[in-house]
């Protein structure tokens, strides 16, 4: 009985080592997953401060191309009013110069006409020596006499 007494008694000090052994081998492992529980804890962390930043700038992102698009749209009328401006006034050009063209050729001959009558009228006054002309008055003759 002594001897079944004292092999439980090592049994039991046996299996209180190992249960101790195996008490510190599971803190030591709960421990290592807490601290990595921790770090993952963090990175998932830093995860969704990052997919914040992503989704923030996606909806920025798509902003900035909207007013990128309406910036192009006015861009694209705004050319396209000062081509049509710019030919209306091309267009205005080109008309009052026509005007004035014939305006200007209506007095010419106008001018003329009256010069010539001047000349005859002149002439016929006055018998006048082509000699005693200047070079202005003697070219202002032939271009009534030729006009």
């Amino acid at each position: 009985i002594e001897k079944l007494k004292q092999q439980l008694a090592e049994t039991k000090e046996k299996a209180q080592e190992e249960k101790e052994k195996l008490e510190q081998k599971h803190t030591t492992q709960i421990n290592e997953l807490e601290g990595q529980f921790h770090q993952k804890a963090i990175e998932i962390g830093m995860i969704q401060t990052e997919l914040k930043t992503i989704k923030q700038f996606q909806k920025r992102k798509v902003q900035v191309e909207k007013e990128l698009d309406d910036l192009k749209e006015n861009l694209r009328n705004t050319e396209k009013k000062h081509q049509e401006s710019l030919s209306r006034l091309e267009s205005r050009f080109f008309e009052e110069k026509h005007r004035l063209e014939k305006e200007a050729e209506k007095k010419i001959v106008m001018l003329a006409e009256r010069a010539h009558h001047e000349a005859v009228t002149t002439s016929t006054e006055r018998n006048v020596d082509i000699a005693d002309l200047t070079w202005e008055q003697k070219e202002k003759v032939l271009r009534l006499l030729f006009a």
